[in-house]
């Protein structure tokens, strides 16, 4: 009993010196690892530490670029004054804007030439019924007042120092159609033919048809005067007068047409025995009620 009970106690030693000696063990573990962890907590303060400053060390290069970033600001200052100097360029550009008072001074030539264009307007908007064609240059050639030329089948005496009149057919011509011209040339100088002459064609038997064209405003005393042959006339836009007896005796005239809107004159007997039932046509209601009170009875006068 007594080497059982000895048995027991000293197995209970052992399990309490085991056990005392894994608590041992197992707190000098724990012990360590505590240690450990302080120590790798330790190390990695320093690492942290230096990772301060290495931060804070990367701070200062920040500030550095911040003053490098402030020291670019001075580059873009001074890049500043490149823009102010092109903004100094500007005033090349004022110089340009300058420019527009010679833009503002080519004004005064524009509008000099608005108002020059103006009134070629202003007459471009009028009939060409009331605008006879004029040369445009002087006539440095042009003849006396008075004097007479032929050029073609006419003759033309100078009335002013552009403008003659037809004063009739050349030495031996004779032609069934008469047409007149707008303008005539003679020795360098150019006219325009503004008048059928007083007897310009009087007794011309030949002539069946008359043509008068639009630079003629005047159709003078006796200028077809018993033509017994003309049985067509024709008159453009611009004639303003038909003076006395202009087509009288004119006996197989049956068909006259006048364009001309500015018509204002028909003097005595400028249609009277014409042929009877002869017709003449007119383009507007003022010219009618001229030309009607101007013919005898037994002519009709219509609208075109």
């Amino acid at each position: 009993m007594k080497r059982t009970k000895e048995k027991k106690l000293t197995s209970t030693i052992l399990a309490v010196v085991l056990s005392a000696v894994f608590f041992c063990t197992a707190l000098s573990t724990a012990v360590f690892a505590v240690n450990g962890d302080d120590d790798s907590s330790s190390e990695t303060e320093p690492s942290t530490s230096s990772s301060v400053v290495e931060d804070d060390s990367s701070e200062p290069s920040g500030e550095s670029s911040d003053s490098s970033d402030e020291s670019s600001q001075p580059s873009d200052e001074s890049s500043n004054p490149s823009d102010s100097s092109s903004d100094s360029s500007n005033p090349s550009d004022n110089s340009s804007d300058s420019s527009d008072p010679s833009d503002s001074s080519s004004n005064p030539s524009n509008s000099s030439d608005n108002s020059s264009q103006t009134p070629s307007d202003s007459s471009s908007t009028q009939p060409t019924s009331a605008t006879p064609q004029q040369p445009t240059t002087p006539n440095p050639n042009a003849l006396a007042v008075g004097t007479k030329f032929t050029v073609g089948n006419y003759m033309y005496m100078v009335t002013g120092a552009n403008t003659v009149s037809l004063k009739g057919f050349a030495k031996n011509v004779s032609l069934g159609t008469l047409q007149t011209k707008n303008t005539v040339t003679y020795n360098g100088a150019t006219y325009n033919v503004t008048k059928v002459g007083t007897g310009a064609f009087k007794g011309q038997n030949g002539i069946k048809k008359v043509i008068i064209t639009k630079n003629i405003t005047d159709i003078g005393k006796n200028s077809f005067y018993n033509c017994k042959n003309i049985t067509k006339v024709r008159i453009k836009p611009n004639v303003t007068i038909i003076r006395k007896g202009a087509f009288r005796y004119c006996s197989k005239l049956k068909t006259v047409n006048i364009t001309s809107v500015v018509l204002k004159e028909i003097k005595t007997n400028a249609f009277n025995s014409i042929k009877s039932g002869a017709v003449i046509n007119v383009m507007n209601d003022p010219v009618r009620k001229l030309v009607k009170a101007a013919v005898p009875s037994n002519v009709t006068v219509n609208m075109m």
